[in-house]
């Protein structure tokens, strides 16, 4: 099992359309594609700032080949998504982890 985390630094003045639109609009997609097998979001309660919001998508993969058919195929139209509404109102990191 691997775990890509995104990680999203959202300013303040988008935080609760970028929630909106994680429920409403990425999750969706993300449960509509085969090769992911559960996505989940969660809010950073430690380290907050004023002037944003940090928020973590998880997305479970059962192995790297569904990871990386993902990449190649699926994550340009996942951040196309984000972008439509929020390009320049955040930044990201990713992080890909396996379960042992």
């Amino acid at each position: 099992m691997l775990l890509s985390n995104y990680t999203f630094s959202v300013n303040l003045s988008h935080v609760l359309l970028f929630e909106h639109h994680l429920n409403t609009v990425i999750h969706p997609f993300l449960k509509s594609n085969k090769l992911v097998s559960e996505a989940k979001s969660f809010k950073l309660l430690t380290e907050v700032h004023h002037d944003g919001l940090t928020v973590s998508l998880q997305l479970f993969f059962p192995s790297t080949e569904e990871f990386t058919s993902f990449e190649q195929n699926d994550q340009a139209r996942f951040f196309e998504l984000l972008d439509e509404k929020f390009a320049g109102n955040y930044v990201y990191f990713q992080s890909l982890l396996e379960e042992f």
